[in-house]
């Protein structure tokens, strides 16, 4: 495969070339699109052997973006797997919405607080970013993509997958823009 970047031109923070990864895209269809992603994204991990703690961390972390994604954004959904070299990578919820609007400064935010991420309970925005962000132990990030399915402009809301601590592995992605992010075992 002739080297490339991911959704035309982003790359993990700390990826180089990658030479070999490949990208699961589903369709999630409006009204069922958390449970649908939840399933999906279960079936994968499963598959995958991670174990049920780290499983249990990923369905909530991409119902909670599916949910929002619906609510909060205009379709069409993708749920999105991304392998790199055969191994999990990364998981995105991708809408149709090209406006990354208070995301990034959400995640900015909790990543700025260190030891202490959480926001004031009473904060209208952003409960659903910190549970995603602590569930991927800050291993999270948004950016504009394009759909797989229509080619349409969007943005995914992206966090990093649990696998194996006895696959072999490349370093993961993101290891580099996320250091406190540790693999299940």
């Amino acid at each position: 495969m002739a080297p490339q970047t991911l959704d035309g031109g982003f790359r993990p923070a700390g990826v180089g070339r990658l030479d070999d990864w490949h990208v699961m895209a589903r369709v999630l269809l409006p009204g069922s699109v958390s449970r649908r992603a939840r399933i999906l994204l279960n079936e994968v991990l499963s598959r995958a052997g991670v174990d049920a703690e780290a499983l249990g961390d990923a369905e909530n972390a991409v119902a909670e973006l599916a949910a929002n994604a619906e609510e909060h954004a205009c379709g069409p959904f993708e749920l999105r797997v991304v392998f790199v070299d055969g191994s999990l990578a990364w998981c995105e919820v991708v809408d149709g919405d090209r406006d990354l609007g208070d995301i990034p400064a959400i995640l900015d935010r909790l990543r700025s607080r260190g030891d202490e991420p959480g926001l004031d309970l009473w904060e209208e925005h952003g409960r659903g970013l910190l549970l995603v962000y602590l569930l991927s132990k800050g291993c999270c990030q948004a950016y504009p993509t394009r759909m797989c399915a229509t080619g349409a402009s969007g943005k995914a809301v992206v966090f990093a997958l649990p696998w194996k601590a006895d696959a072999h592995l490349p370093p993961h992605p993101w290891a580099a823009a996320f250091p406190d992010h540790r693999s299940s075992t």
